[in-house]
Formats: C-alpha cells, sequence, structure tokens
C-alpha cells in the first residue's frame, strides 16, 4: 500500500518527522511517504492509494488518481473538501472522538474560570493589585442554579454536557438531528432554529459544532442581544462560528459577562486584535485538545482503519462529505 503524509500547517498542526518514521516502521509491507513541500505532495499524491492530510486543493486531488482513502488528522474538515473530492467516491475519515474527553474538560476549565472573573484576577495580579471590590460586585450564578447551551452534540458536546451535569447544571443542547435521542446529561434539546429561543436562557453558551456554510458566523451581534448581561461564551470548536467583531462589541459594552476562546478566525491569532487586552476574555491557542501525546492515538486510528481498509471493511469516522462533518 502506498501511503502519502501530508500534515504540515506550521506553527502546530506539522506531524512531528518522528511520529511518522514511526508509523512507517509499524507498517513494513507498506511504502510510507513523508510529504511537506508543494512539490513532495505532488509527487506523493500522484502515487498514493491513501492519504493522511489536513487540506487538499482541487488541483492537487486531481493528480491523486490511485487515491480511495484520506483520513484527516483533525475533526474539522477546513480546506479537505474541494468540490471534485466531495463528487467523488473517495471516502474521508476523520479523527472524532479521539481528543473529545481532553476537549471537553478545557471546555470546562474555561466556563469555570470565566465565570468567577479568573481572566480579571490575573491581568490584575501580574500588576500586584488587589481588586477584591471589583470583583465582588460580578453577578455569578452558583452551578446549581445555572444552564448551559452546548451547541452541536457530536462526542465533543457530549461530554460536556456530561460534565457541566455533573457539576449541578442544566444542560439545554442544540443540534441538527432534533429527533434523536437526548444525550443523558442534556435535559432538553432542539434543532438550529430553536437557538434564538433557547441563548436566553442560558448562563454558558459552549461552541462544540462543526463550520460549514450553515453555522458560519452562527454567533453575531442578534445573538450576543439575546444573552443575559451575566452569560459567558466559550468556544472550543471553531473560530469562524463566531462574528469576532461583535464579540468584541458584546463585552466592551457589557453585552455579556465574558469569553473563553480556544479557536479564532485567522490563527494565530494577531497581536493587534482587542481580543488580547479585553476584560474578562480567557485565550488559550487552540490547545483544548493536548494532553501530552496529541499524534498517538491519532495514529492508532488510522492503523486500526487501515487494517479494515485492507480487509474492505467499515471505516471508522467516515464523514458526510456534502454536510462536512
Amino acid at each position: 500500500m502506498r501511503i502519502a503524509v501530508s500534515v504540515h500547517d506550521p506553527p502546530v498542526w506539522s506531524i512531528p518527522p518522528a511520529v511518522v518514521d514511526r508509523l512507517r516502521a509499524s507498517l513494513p509491507g507498506d511504502e510510507v511517504v513523508d510529504a511537506r513541500t508543494p512539490e513532495e505532495r505532488a509527487r506523493a499524491f500522484a502515487l498514493a492509494e491513501v492519504l493522511i492530510a489536513t487540506r487538499i486543493t482541487a488541483d492537487e486531488f486531481s493528480l491523486a488518481k490511485h487515491v480511495r482513502w484520506i483520513h484527516t488528522t483533525a475533526v474539522g474538515l477546513g480546506g479537505l473538501l474541494p468540490r471534485p473530492l466531495v463528487l467523488s467516491d473517495v471516502v474521508v475519515t476523520n479523527t472524532r472522538g479521539v481528543h473529545s474527553e481532553s476537549i471537553a474538560e478545557h471546555a470546562i476549565a474555561l466556563a469555570l474560570a470565566v465565570r468567577r472573573r479568573i481572566p480579571i484576577a490575573a491581568a490584575a495580579q501580574a500588576e500586584r493589585a488587589w481588586v477584591q471590590t471589583d470583583l465582588m460586585t460580578a453577578r455569578v450564578p452558583l452551578l446549581g442554579e445555572a444552564c448551559m447551551l452546548v451547541i452541536g452534540l457530536g462526542s465533543i458536546g457530549s461530554r460536556i454536557a456530561a460534565h457541566a451535569s455533573g457539576l449541578g447544571m442544566r444542560v439545554l443542547g442544540i443540534r441538527r438531528r432534533a429527533d434523536q435521542p437526548l444525550p443523558p446529561a442534556v435535559a432538553e434539546a432542539g434543532g438550529p432554529d430553536r437557538l434564538h429561543a433557547m441563548l436566553p436562557r442560558a448562563d454558558v453558551i459552549v461552541l462544540a459544532v462543526p463550520q460549514t456554510d450553515d453555522t458560519r458566523a452562527l454567533i453575531g451581534e442578534a445573538e450576543f442581544k439575546l444573552m443575559r448581561p451575566t452569560a459567558v461564551l466559550v468556544n472550543v470548536a471553531r473560530g469562524g462560528l463566531v462574528d469576532e467583531k461583535a464579540l468584541e462589541r458584546a463585552i466592551m459594552d457589557g453585552v455579556i459577562a465574558g469569553a473563553g476562546l480556544d479557536a479564532f478566525v485567522r490563527e494565530p491569532l494577531a497581536h493587534e486584535s482587542p481580543l488580547w487586552r479585553l476584560p474578562n476574555v480567557l485565550i488559550t491557542p487552540h490547545s483544548a485538545s493536548f494532553r501530552g501525546d496529541y499524534w498517538e492515538p491519532v495514529m492508532d486510528l488510522f492503523r486500526e482503519n487501515l487494517e479494515r481498509f485492507r480487509k474492505g471493511d467499515a471505516l471508522l469516522n467516515v464523514v458526510d462529505k456534502v454536510h462536512r462533518y
């Protein structure tokens, strides 16, 4: 089997050469090529039967005449689905579920920290300022009296809901297939058409939904106006889900209480972005999935799927190329 590995999106989303070496050593009967430059990608794609990648252009896909399966080391499909690939018979799989627990814990950490105004306290600590009076006036509903709205109830969103429910919060959900059975921790769920009705009920809104044409700028000025003034927004999904300018205005004007952000429209977040300086905003550098062994479980999933692929069995995590998740 000819396998091309092309995951090279610095500064972070670049597979270490040592990981490719380990994959190659574990597949002695296969040809594993590490392709990083445009020239290497073109040569490798033209010969590969299986592709590990996070992006591919229509021109590159036109070269990949032997590829029958593409696996992405991410959950989001981003630049991996040019129209010719969507219309083709090539199967696409992702790493859904591999890092769900880590991302869920990160979402809860962001939510708790911003609700308790920890970013304000941390900024004051850097200045050796005692801001007790400022913090004591903030309205913070107790967890047992609070409501979380999780937008997207896939593997990540369901785990976030379970943690929030375990802390005593009432959990609501938004998902595309509203007729499916509720995850155990979710008290109530609705379809996308229920978003505006549910937003005013939530103290914490967590984004755990894929970015598609339907969800781009899902949260904007109209949505912020529907939120409670004590509400906190947490994004552990994709930056394009949020209108960042509307978010900046909502926080500066006190429309919402704050935000915990792990994803941004452009990454790394620009040095001049106002988000860095806004009060009660906690920023992490798209690191929710990190736990010290990011690549190992990703490669374990790929190897399991490779065995299924050889046998002609159904692959794990096949994505809907039309709906992009």
